[in-house]
């Protein structure tokens, strides 16, 4: 068997930012209670690495008094920072810069008379805080229909969308609407790191004959890589970590391909690297930290 690891498989700049910045809170001088609003990124592991930390994830501010709260790469509505603030709690805003440019967009489309459709996952807790920042003039994309009497328009997307997704949009919006429209934005807001891990995912499937997509089931990114995988390449996987490997999908196999989510740390990758090596009968399982397989070339072949 040959084995490729995509280039790009693992942390994007804005979780590797996040889950720095959760460290920093939980290793800092001020020990008292810290939180997270949901799961800090969409990774299992590195969520129960943070609890270790003493770092906890809540559904909401509730019942809590004081502490601090650390604000998820996927942001949150305005009206929860408000309600932290307003509980005196101190808030670490730990948003991705890329979701935070996003909620920008609708905020100043909002603020200049447009309407906006959002391109996203309806239950996806970057596509509820860009709702929130929409202050009532924002819905999903699949809600437009319940919309009546808009002419301007603006467009904005979840920023782990597909170009597909968003094309399929604006063609909704010019479908339905175009005739009564004065003006049409559309600001492009997925981010360049979900681009590039979409079209590393296509050209792996094109060339594998198996293809590993690595990361939470929860996480819209990785589930969309192993979408994306699955429609060039039937034989296609989408797993959290090493143990869910299954030795049939390897008979008769030849070109492994490999890839994660923008939530899947290293260590992971390294250790699912690790026991294909092992399945294919050659080289030794990683360690239980999955350090011996972190370090695999990215882009490159390895043979077993």
């Amino acid at each position: 068997m040959r084995v490729t690891v995509a280039r790009h498989a693992g942390f994007c700049f804005g979780v590797k930012r996040a889950v720095n910045i959760a460290f920093s809170a939980a290793q800092g001088e001020n020990r008292g209670p810290l939180y997270t609003l949901g799961p800090l990124i969409h990774n299992p592991q590195v969520v129960e690495k943070l609890e270790t930390m003493g770092i906890k994830s809540v559904d909401s501010l509730g019942n809590l008094e004081e502490g601090r709260v650390i604000v998820r790469s996927h942001g949150v509505p305005p009206q929860v920072l408000v309600e932290a603030e307003e509980k005196g709690m101190k808030i670490i805003d730990a948003t991705c810069p890329f979701v935070k440019k996003a909620q920008q967009k609708v905020a100043e489309l909002v603020e200049q008379g447009f309407w906006v459709f959002i391109v996203g996952d309806r239950h996806h807790p970057e596509v509820q805080a860009l709702l929130g920042y929409g202050k009532g003039r924002a819905c999903l994309m699949d809600d437009m229909e319940r919309v009546t009497g808009v002419s301007k328009v603006g467009i904005v997307c979840q920023t782990t969308q597909s170009q597909e997704s968003l094309a399929r949009g604006v063609s909704k919006v010019l479908s339905l609407l175009g005739g009564r429209l004065e003006e049409l934005r559309i600001h492009n807001t997925i981010c360049e790191s979900t681009l590039i891990r979409q079209k590393e995912c296509m050209a792996l499937a094109e060339t594998s004959d198996v293809v590993i997509v690595v990361g939470g089931k929860n996480s819209a990114n990785t589930t969309r890589l192993a979408e994306i995988s699955k429609a060039i390449l039937e034989d296609t996987h989408h797993i959290e970590d090493a143990e869910e490997l299954d030795p049939q999908w390897f008979r008769g196999k030849r070109r492994i391909g490999v890839t994660a989510g923008a939530s899947t740390p290293d260590w992971i990758i390294g250790e699912v690297v690790e026991r294909i090596k092992l399945i294919g009968g050659n080289g030794k399982h990683g360690r239980e930290d999955g350090r011996e397989g972190r370090n695999h070339p990215r882009g490159a072949e390895i043979h077993l």
